[in-house]
């Protein structure tokens, strides 16, 4: 039987923005949680890979809305591609009343963390006899967003909340793009269709980050940069 995980999540009034429209924190937020609870049923969990001195990073992942879910319980799914050497892919849906409403893909490699080098991927680690689904969110796997032309000056630049912070003390996946939310501040009739994050340097507690972003018709991008020059991260979005 192909590995995957299908589970009830109920959607809350603060799941959505003041338009009715669901935010991608949320949205990443519950593809994060599930891929960790499943990831703990293969054997590949936070602890154990501690043990090793290992951590899972994610790389970047993209979703797509096909229509706002309700706020109603939904049914979320998500389930791992056979792993490479050095990358693992992971791929997740929302459905509610009206069909599939959110699709997405993600990249996660393992980091060694005295290292901070990127690890192999031991098979040895999952479960023998796994299979692996053929299914995909998307025909291919997300690729890097590439370089764009950014103003001189930035939309926004913030430091990390408190609540931003996670266990690894670094800032939390599913924030990043709330960062970038706060900085554009879209309208009524500017929805999301498609999202993706690139994930480059993690932030720390203490740094600061300049929120830069380019419009092209539908299209934004964004970077986040610290205050050194590092790009921390990169995000592409298309509006409906």
């Amino acid at each position: 039987m192909a590995l995957e995980l299908v589970q009830n999540y109920r959607l809350r009034w603060n799941d959505y923005d003041r338009f009715g429209r669901i935010v991608p924190d949320s949205v990443l937020d519950i593809f994060q949680s599930m891929a960790i609870i499943q990831a703990e049923e293969m054997g590949i969990g936070r602890n154990r890979l501690l043990e090793r001195g290992l951590v899972w990073v994610l790389v970047r992942i993209k979703y797509e809305v096909l229509h706002q879910p309700a706020e109603e319980d939904v049914k979320v799914r998500t389930w791992p591609h056979d792993p490479s050497k050095f990358s693992f892919l992971r791929d997740f849906t929302i459905h509610d009343s009206q069909g599939l409403a959110i699709k997405a893909a993600s990249e996660w490699v393992l980091m060694d963390m005295e290292a901070r080098k990127f690890a192999r991927f031991d098979e040895s680690l999952v479960t023998p006899g796994s299979e692996y689904s053929a299914d995909r969110s998307f025909e291919s796997k997300p690729r890097k967003i590439p370089p764009f032309e950014v103003p001189s000056e930035p939309l926004l630049i913030l430091k990390p909340s408190y609540n931003d912070i996670d266990v690894n003390l670094h800032v939390n996946n599913a924030r990043y793009p709330g960062y970038v939310m706060d900085a554009l501040c879209l309208g009524p009739d500017q929805s999301i269709r498609t999202l993706q994050i690139d994930y480059r340097h993690e932030i720390a507690p203490s740094d600061s980050i300049a929120i830069y972003a380019s419009h092209d018709g539908d299209s934004i991008r964004a970077n986040g940069v610290l205050e050194d020059g590092t790009v921390a991260f990169s995000c592409a979005i298309e509006l409906v």
